[in-house]
């Protein structure tokens, strides 16, 4: 028994000297011991011999699977270069190229916003300027901004239907192109663009429109050349570096058949140095009006202080030469920066606590009248007529054209005036309009499917048998917001405009306050134009004549 294991298990503690003898059941014989091979005891020059480890062999290669195995793994290997591939195709197009597009279209898209603010702000300073100069056509098709690429159409002059000028009277470049965009007459979109239908109308006495008819003429005359061989004197005054004001033109005419003497006053400066570039900011006219503390525009307070000294040297001239006129008329009047200059000397010559040449001769005057066309803001509060009794009876009128942005280029609302140039029009939704359309449909009946049963029910029903239509509902009006003006304009304001309902030739004349008028966007070039204002003047004075209006 000792010589060979149990032919049965063996249960329980085994024996010392069986383990020494036998092996457990079960467990595998064990390994010889390889000889240790000692390089000591080897021969001398025989090399030890390398071990060489052989790679052991998985299942998977000794299996007989093994080309569905390296088919699988090239598979896989594909698989895994085609997913990166993939991925990296997938952030190009749909992540890093979208976004570097939107990027390049955003920013041409701000380039292309900041040169069309440029283009129209250039084309706005040169239409105003023009209108100023008296060399604008008058034409809608100057109004139009053309691209670059395209061509001004031929024939389209902006001072041939206006003026005899040369082609130097040219006041825009060829920007040209057959499908220009008028920018400007976006304005009449938004519901703010005018004001209220309804506003007391302007009364005065008929011997008043006389008066405000010379104005108006004289005004507009301002530009052309003296006659030669009559009274017209012209006085320049001339221009500062330092305050940024160009020249000024003063002429004088003495109407003697009217019993007054007419100082029109018109400015050689473009608009965009009157509105934004040249010393625009408010300084106080301490020395010029009564009220130090009401600062006034810079270029035309400097502009009058340089006028008093030449009003002076001529209304002594005048009376002078005709002492009979010590008991005419003086009346100052102008047209956009002329009229802002023609108020400040107006107030100059009202004022009590000043002394100047200037005021000194107000008392040879039976009454010192201001009227002004188009005239833009000059002073943080309005400029009122003086409260003296022996002024009762003075003008102090500031016409102003329903649309016209002068009288509103503060430089708050130019800056707000070019963001609605270039800003899309408003549209009104196709929803609102089928809303409005079906609001007038009766859709509380309820309605059959099935056919008629016969002719009587295909019959149209009358107008006692349906139910009353609701009124469309308009879509609510677009506002274009206006902000908050600095200086204000001076006088007694009075809109020159279309009668609500009317033709453009049946004009009205309103009075506004101050700051009903600052609740309006005006930026209609064409209104500025003085030949609007002379015509729309006359026809209120000749209604008003002719017991018309």
């Amino acid at each position: 028994y000792p010589s060979g294991p149990p032919r049965y298990p063996m249960y329980g503690a085994v024996p010392q000297h069986l383990l020494q003898h036998a092996q457990i059941y079960a467990s595998q014989p064990s390994q010889p011991i390889p000889p240790q091979h000692n390089p000591s005891i080897a021969p001398f020059g025989t090399p030890s011999p390398p071990e060489v480890r052989q790679p052991r062999k998985s299942s998977r290669e000794e299996g007989p699977f093994q080309q569905q195995w390296d088919r699988l793994d090239r598979v896989a290997a594909k698989s895994n270069a085609d997913l990166r591939q993939g991925t990296s195709k997938l952030i190009t197009n749909y992540i890093e190229r979208p976004t570097h597009a939107i990027a390049m279209r955003s920013m041409q898209t701000l380039c292309q916003g900041a040169a069309l603010c440029d283009v129209i702000s250039s084309k706005f300073d040169a239409v105003i300027t023009s209108i100023d100069d008296d060399k604008f056509s008058g034409k809608e098709d100057d109004l139009k901004v053309y691209d670059d690429t395209q061509q001004r159409p031929s024939g389209s002059s902006p001072s041939s239907a206006r003026r005899k000028g040369t082609a130097e009277d040219q006041v825009y470049e060829a920007l040209g192109g057959n499908k220009g965009s008028n920018h400007f007459a976006k304005v009449w979109l938004y519901s703010n663009s005018r004001l209220p239908p309804h506003l007391p109308p302007f009364k005065v006495y008929l011997p008043t429109y006389p008066l405000l008819c010379l104005a108006a003429t004289y005004s507009e005359r301002v530009y052309d050349p003296p006659v030669p061989k009559s009274k017209e004197v012209e006085n320049h005054i001339p221009a500062n570096w330092r305050s940024g004001t160009k020249a000024m033109v003063l002429k004088s005419i003495p109407v003697d058949d009217m019993n007054t003497v007419v100082f029109a006053i018109r400015g050689s400066q473009t608009f965009m140095d009157w509105a934004v570039n040249y010393n625009s900011a408010p300084a106080s006219p301490e020395g010029f009006l009564d009220d130090p503390s009401n600062f006034c525009h810079a270029g035309f307070l400097y502009v009058a202080r340089k006028m008093v000294k030449p009003v002076a040297d001529r209304l002594r001239v005048l009376i002078q030469e005709n002492p009979s006129r010590k008991h005419c008329s003086l009346l100052i009047t102008g047209h956009s920066a002329g009229g802002a200059v023609a108020a400040l000397l107006y107030a100059h010559m009202m004022s009590k606590s000043v002394d100047s040449e200037l005021s000194y001769l107000t008392d040879f005057f039976k009454r010192v009248h201001c009227v002004t066309f188009g005239a833009p803001p000059i002073s943080r509060w309005p400029l009122r007529k003086s409260e003296n009794p022996r002024h009762k009876k003075s003008l102090f009128y500031s016409f102003i054209n329903e649309g016209d942005p002068v009288p509103r280029a503060d430089k708050s609302f130019f800056r707000s005036l070019i963001k609605l140039y270039t800003t899309p029009a408003p549209s009104i939704s196709a929803l609102g309009s089928t809303v409005a359309s079906m609001s007038a449909l009766n859709l509380t009946q309820p309605l059959s499917l099935s056919p008629p049963k016969s002719r009587l029910r295909l019959r149209r029903p009358s107008k006692s048998t349906l139910p009353p239509a609701k009124p469309p509902v308009a879509p609510p009006a677009v506002e274009w917001p206006v902000p908050t003006c600095e200086l204000s304009p001076a006088g007694r304001l009075i809109v020159l405009r279309p009668r609500p309902g009317g033709r453009e030739t049946d004009v009205e004349a309103v009075t506004v306050e101050e700051g009903m008028l600052r609740k309006v966007m005006y930026g209609d070039p064409l209104k500025h134009q003085m030949r609007v204002y002379k015509e729309r003047v006359d026809c209120v004075a000749t209604k008003a004549v002719t017991m018309g209006g």
